[in-house]
């Protein structure tokens, strides 16, 4: 696994609210399909959730799933 991986899986947070609170709830099983190792899987389940949800608040809604057409992380 590579750190593109991890800024892919926090990228997708950040626009795609669904993807945030399942990684927020259960970081293990929302990341099931990418190839991880421990190290990154512990990296992403120590995110703070209060401040992922606030960063993703600031993103114009264009770039946001939930915001109109959004991308597919």
């Amino acid at each position: 696994m590579s750190q593109e991986s991890v800024e892919r899986i926090i990228g997708r947070a950040v626009t795609d609210a669904d993807f945030r609170q399942r990684l927020i709830d259960n970081a293990a099983e929302a990341c099931k399909d990418y190839e991880l190792t421990a190290e990154e899987l512990a990296a992403l389940e120590a995110l703070d959730a209060d401040s992922v949800k606030q960063f993703a608040g600031t993103l114009d809604a264009r770039i946001s799933k939930s915001g109109g057409a959004g991308f597919a992380g």
